[in-house]
């Protein structure tokens, strides 16, 4: 419970700073790589060395440099994110639930850096939501980190993908990056607070090119990238 204690309180001070500094930032620049590059990978780095996490990376050279990426990964714990933010060497923008925003600093942290807020509730804003990401990947050349699961695994295996973000990929042309990451679930689990320090594996797999893709072969796409990260997920 200390730990989880002491977690908490480097956590909240590292958000109020790291939030605070990305509104600060936005002011001048909304999408500065002074926010991703600086600002989200030393927020992502704090929380790791306060989890005590230590990250095993294999296929890096998977990753082209100024190439951008939908970087698709299976989600285990509030933890992807950080491990995925700090460890892949990509500009990386989210599509995050709503209900993140309201929290403070953190969500104006986030509203700064131009993560996209999506609504699960209301069909017609998810679907404006992906519209305005392929808007923002053309002009700023992000990549972008999806969770195609929808939400945390409650049992630490891997669930049916969703269909959205391979949508946006195939519409703007941007080839998928699949992700394996395995570890996290036993580390902070949902529904848990407590952390149990540990390592985390992460498998960078080699690019899908979506150019043979359409919307009405989508679903061969999400399949493929759903078989890869399996196979990576349970060789890891």
């Amino acid at each position: 419970m200390f730990r989880a204690i002491v977690f908490a309180i480097v956590v909240a001070i590292a958000t109020v700073i790291c939030g605070s500094l990305a509104v600060l930032i936005s002011i001048f620049s909304r999408y500065s790589p002074l926010i991703y590059g600086g600002v989200t990978r030393s927020y992502s780095r704090i929380i790791l060395l306060a989890a005590n996490i230590k990250a095993e990376i294999s296929g890096k050279e998977n990753i082209k440099p100024g190439t951008a990426y939908l970087v698709a990964s299976n989600h285990q714990s509030h933890l992807d994110i950080p491990v995925l933010v700090y460890n892949l060497p990509l500009r990386l923008t989210f599509l995050a639930k709503r209900e993140l925003f309201k929290i403070p600093f953190f969500g104006w942290g986030m509203q700064a850096a131009g993560i996209l807020k999506i609504d699960r509730s209301n069909r017609s804003k998810a679907i404006q939501t992906l519209k305005d990401a392929e808007r923002i990947i053309v002009e700023k050349k992000f990549s972008v980190m999806a969770f195609p699961e929808g939400t945390r695994s409650s049992d630490g295996n891997i669930h049916e993908f969703k269909k959205g973000s391979f949508v946006m990929a195939i519409n703007t042309g941007l080839p998928v990056l699949p992700v394996s990451i395995k570890g996290t679930y036993d580390i902070l689990p949902k529904k848990r607070i407590k952390i149990k320090p540990g390592k985390v594996r992460v498998k960078i797999h080699k690019s899908i090119d979506t150019q043979n893709y359409s919307f009405e072969n989508r679903h061969d796409l999400v399949k493929k990238t759903h078989q890869v990260i399996v196979e990576g997920f349970n060789e890891n």
